[in-house]
């Protein structure tokens, strides 16, 4: 694949994650991409879990989200090098939560902008759980914590248009 591609690949991507947003609760200030998942999703996740690079609940999540904020801000007080704001963390989470638990899902995403994206999985946390665990258990909020697990999952999301594969 070439850069030009490259660029369309992210084009398609944005334009796919903006086709559908949803506000995570009635008085939410923000709205988040709503996704379907293929398969080649599933397997981008799977994949992504088989390397150790999802994590699951909201307690481990936030751990790690803190303890990377904190270097993040020690490396930046350190140097004057630019550091980028990418994505590099994705949250993704089911559609079947209680108001408080998105209350919290925003309140996390606003504190962790613009690195961590946010999606709304059009899935309710026991398939989530089946999808994972292969048996009956509930996972309702995952997190890619790795930038190319986070890539992968995302070119899958358009896996398919226009010629692109993962």
């Amino acid at each position: 694949m070439n850069i030009s591609d490259m660029r369309f690949s992210a084009e398609i991507i944005r334009g796919e994650l903006m086709s559908r947003t949803s506000k995570l609760w009635a008085g939410s200030k923000i709205g988040v991409p709503v996704i379907t998942l293929n398969e080649p999703m599933k397997i981008a996740l799977k994949q992504a879990r088989l390397q150790g690079r999802i994590r699951y609940g909201f307690e481990p999540i936030l751990q790690k989200l803190a303890g990377e904020k904190k270097g993040i801000t020690s490396v930046r007080g350190q140097t004057d090098a630019p550091y980028g704001d990418r994505i590099s963390r994705l949250l993704l989470f089911s559609n079947d939560g209680a108001e408080r638990f998105y209350r919290h899902i925003e309140q996390v995403l606003q504190a962790h902008a613009p690195r961590l994206l946010g999606c709304l999985l059009n899935i309710d946390g026991g398939a989530l759980g089946q999808l994972f665990t292969g048996e009956g258990g509930v996972i309702k909020i995952i997190m890619a914590e790795h930038k190319d697990a986070v890539s992968d999952v995302l070119r899958a999301l358009v896996s398919g248009h226009d010629g692109i594969s993962k």
